[in-house]
């Protein structure tokens, strides 16, 4: 009874990412708040990395980059939209988000084991794991469509790069760090009772 228990709330939980995400990716498609959404996509697949593990996390990227994958063809917002079609922008970059921050938050956790250390585990698995989406999604796209990018941007590729970085990639790091922290522990309390 009690693993029936268990596995229900494993799917609940799984479902409530599942449906966060698609609710973030959704509204990426309205103009105004693309932005801000994009901030957000991938804090249920982080979060559901660190609480359930890397299996589980691997699965919820899939998931996410499945949705931002059917977004860009649905409804495509820019030019950029017609590269994420390809899954191996949209949907592998997306798997290792699943995987990194749990990889993190065990390493931090077994070197630092306290309350504090738990904490900053967490913090620092939410930040790796944006900071992955970022890396690996640039790193796709140079190895798959650089000539192009070059061509919609006009500029060079490494240029391209350094402005993401330097705005993009430093707000979605932040958020993802400071938001994963809460989340978590809600639902941790959430659980024991």
């Amino acid at each position: 009874m009690n693993s029936i228990f268990s596995e229900t709330r494993k799917l609940t939980f799984l479902g409530v990412m599942l449906a966060l995400t698609i609710v973030f990716v959704a509204i990426t498609a309205i103009p105004t708040a693309s932005a801000t959404m994009a901030l957000l996509l991938f804090i249920p697949t982080i979060v559901t990395s660190i609480v359930m593990g890397p299996k589980a996390g691997a699965l919820m990227g899939f998931l996410a980059g499945a949705t931002t994958m059917l977004r860009a063809i649905i409804a495509p917002l820019n030019p950029f939209d017609v590269l994420f079609i390809n899954p191996l922008v949209s949907i592998l970059p997306r798997i290792f988000v699943g995987v990194v921050p749990f990889l993190v938050y065990k390493l931090i956790k077994s070197l630092m084991k306290n309350e504090t250390g738990d904490k900053l585990a967490i913090l620092l698995g939410g930040a790796f794991g944006a900071a992955t989406n970022t890396a690996l999604v640039m790193t796709m796209l140079y190895l798959v469509y650089a000539k192009k990018v070059v061509e919609m941007v006009g500029v060079g590729f490494k240029v391209f790069l350094v402005t993401i970085i330097t705005t993009n990639a430093i707000l979605e790091v932040t958020a993802a760090a400071i938001l994963t922290v809460p989340a978590v522990l809600a639902y941790r309390k959430i659980s024991k009772q």
